[in-house]
């Protein structure tokens, strides 16, 4: 955890006390900061948390990566900037304590129960949007970093061609991500260098869901016959990539597809969508359980030692976290620990 701790926590903590009653402070120990520690006190109570600060959260998904950055440190506590009444539900869903700058609030400890949702945040309190991560372009050039090492020591035109973006974003992105510490660029592209590859992940997986999925145009499905993919041919998925359920199952035989997430180069979309509908009867459908989606990368970001028709694992993970099902976050987290952790390792 960072030692330096932002002005959010304090923010939060005051927010907290003219909302709720409950005090709170952070321990003068120098360890203790550095674990990012803070103290709660109402009555007789007192109880020291452990935190977690995210200066924006966007999406369930986020609150599920808190979630997993504070487990075996409980009782854990994410400070942040705001969350809507939607997110707060959420919190409270999975057991994730909270509190934010607008004094919304969910504490369940023994002797200490809050629950404040849908105060609105002062203007004046809200940060300003950090483009280095947060923006359709800045996402797709960290997806193919995160997805090929290699291409961070890469030039420029490299670089944009590998993320489909134009060549001018890429030095913007690269200022960016420096200004906010994520990466070391010296004058030598052979010397750049990520500081916190994990945690760029972290973020770029939270935000996926509200920054660049949407974007994708994804439509869903349905067909009577639930293995239809399964007998899908070659031909009827040129490129197509599975994402999701399908490839965690075709990377680790440990989980059984119910649900289909596929993703089409755009070019080909068309034509592809039309053999699916005709081949395998797929149905439009609001909520149907096959899900298709614009490939938004080179095929030069493919991994070569990763299975043919299978998105890049970071993708199969960020989807996954997205879909918020309990046995898709399991498998998630193994393969964080395996298949990702192996590639976060190469930086």
């Amino acid at each position: 955890m960072n030692s330096v701790v932002p002005p959010i926590v304090e923010e939060a903590l005051e927010a907290l006390r003219r909302s709720t009653g409950v005090e709170g402070w952070r321990p003068k120990e120098a360890a203790a900061a550095k674990d990012g520690q803070v103290i709660l006190k109402r009555h007789a109570i007192v109880q020291p948390y452990s935190v977690a600060w995210k200066t924006t959260i966007r999406s369930a998904t986020a609150l599920t990566l808190v979630r997993a950055q504070l487990e075996g440190r409980q009782p854990g506590l994410l400070v942040t900037t705001y969350l809507t009444p939607h997110l707060a539900e959420r919190c409270r869903d999975i057991g994730l304590q909270f509190i934010d700058a607008a004094g919304n609030a969910y504490l369940d400890t023994e002797g200490l129960y809050v629950y404040v949702s849908g105060r609105r945040l002062d203007p004046a309190v809200l940060p300003t949007r950090a483009r280095g991560s947060g923006n359709p372009t800045a996402m797709r050039m960290i997806f193919a970093l995160l997805s090929r090492p290699s291409l961070l020591q890469a030039s420029y035109r490299e670089i944009a061609e590998a993320s489909d973006i134009a060549l001018g974003s890429v030095g913007t992105v690269f200022k960016e991500l420096a200004a906010r510490g994520w990466v070391l660029e010296p004058t030598i592209p052979q010397r750049r260098r990520l500081t916190a590859p994990d945690r760029l992940l972290d973020e770029w997986v939270a935000n996926y869901p509200s920054i660049l999925r949407p974007r994708l145009q994804g439509r869903r499905y349905a067909t009577s016959d639930l293995d239809w993919w399964r007998t899908a041919s070659q031909a009827d998925l040129e490129n197509s990539y599975w994402s999701g359920e399908v490839a965690a199952e075709k990377m680790t035989g440990h989980l059984r597809a119910e649900a289909q997430t596929l993703y089409i180069a755009t070019e080909h979309k068309q034509r592809c969508l039309k053999q699916l509908m005709q081949n395998y009867r797929l149905r439009p459908l609001a909520d149907g359980p096959i899900e298709i989606l614009d490939v938004f990368w080179s095929p030069s970001v493919q991994d070569t030692a990763a299975l043919p028709g299978v998105v890049p694992s970071i993708l199969v993970y960020a989807d996954l976290m997205a879909s918020l099902s309990s046995r898709n976050l399991e498998m998630a987290a193994k393969l964080r620990a395996g298949i990702i952790q192996h590639a976060l390792d190469q930086f």
